[in-house]
């Protein structure tokens, strides 16, 4: 039997950041990924200052810097025959999912190609297959097993193209959906919309096109630790995505190094760890909620606000 003090279920930006931050408090965790980095996923390749922000705490800006990302100082809104262009006061970043999870993930203690079959409560802890800890923590993403979700009838599409490098996000909100293209490493701009049902098949012609869903928000209340997409979808709005899911990483990893230091029980972490989450988090859910509500007004909002108010979406 293999012991361990943590088990992360899943890799990619939560479950990485999640096993970085227990290492950097000095607890023995490992996390399981069923896939193996690079791979292809759904995302838009935007990272938000705020998701650059947290990737500098976590060490790594330079790494993806020398692995060609773009830095994305301003973005452009379309909606309604209305344009808006936004400066950021903090530059943000685009690259390729692919090289981003790999980076992330590069020696940060992650089992790579290892799906996890099982997970059993057991009088000490846990027992995740084959491997025995205190506190298991779902990281495994918008379609894991083990924590449940609401579905909604939205779905993702990416695809990339070559296309000349700038500076500049470009999105806009249409007829069944919003999203938009960055400039991405390798001289290539990541294009990701979130659509609904009806709108796939404009987009599914498209060579190399991967799509996901259907997209689930909110998280039903379940019996782990979630992090990321497995704590309920963040509005993927403006790259707000992958910030929710390494700030939430970081945020787990604090509170269960805090209560295995503390010696008190799984569902006090966990009721610690989720307070904490919904107080962070709470006005920037609303926000997303009420942007897949009002898509259509949204540019024409950010014309009337000012640019600081904007700024602090993604700050």
């Amino acid at each position: 039997m293999i012991h361990h003090d943590v088990v992360v279920i899943g890799g990619s930006l939560a479950g990485a950041a999640c096993v970085r931050e227990l290492a950097r408090n000095g607890i023995d965790a490992i996390a399981l990924e069923r896939d193996r980095f690079p791979r292809p996923k759904v995302c838009g390749g935007f990272l938000s200052p705020g998701a650059v922000k947290a990737l500098k705490y976590l060490g790594l800006v330079d790494e993806l810097l020398r692995a060609g990302a773009v830095e994305v100082k301003s973005a452009r809104v379309h909606s309604g025959g209305i344009s808006v262009d936004l400066p950021f006061e903090r530059s943000g970043l685009g690259i390729s999912r692919g090289i981003l999870d790999d980076i992330v993930a590069r020696g940060a203690g992650i089992q790579q190609g290892c799906m996890v079959r099982q997970v059993k409560r057991d009088s000490v802890g846990f027992r995740v297959d084959e491997i025995a800890c205190r506190v298991v923590i779902d990281a495994s993403g918008k379609l894991g097993r083990f924590t449940r979700r609401k579905g909604t009838v939205e779905f993702g599409v990416q695809y990339s193209e070559p296309s000349p490098k700038s500076s500049v996000l470009d999105f806009g909100f249409f007829e069944g959906g919003y999203g938009g293209g960055v400039s991405v490493e390798g001289g290539r701009s990541n294009f990701c919309f979130l659509i609904t049902k009806d709108a796939l098949p404009q987009h599914l012609s498209r060579r190399e096109c991967l799509v996901t869903g259907p997209i689930a928000y909110d998280r039903l209340p379940g019996q782990f630790i979630a992090i990321g997409d497995a704590a309920g979808m963040v509005d993927p709005f403006c790259g707000e995505g992958m910030r929710h899911a390494l700030e939430s990483g970081i945020l787990a990893a604090r509170v269960v190094a805090g209560g295995i230091r503390r010696g008190i029980s799984y569902e006090a972490m966990k009721r610690e760890y989720e307070s904490r989450w919904e107080r962070a988090w709470l006005l920037k859910r609303a926000l997303g909620a009420r942007l897949r509500r009002v898509r259509k007004h949204f540019a024409f909002g950010l014309k009337l606000a000012p640019a600081w108010l904007v700024n602090r979406m993604w700050d």
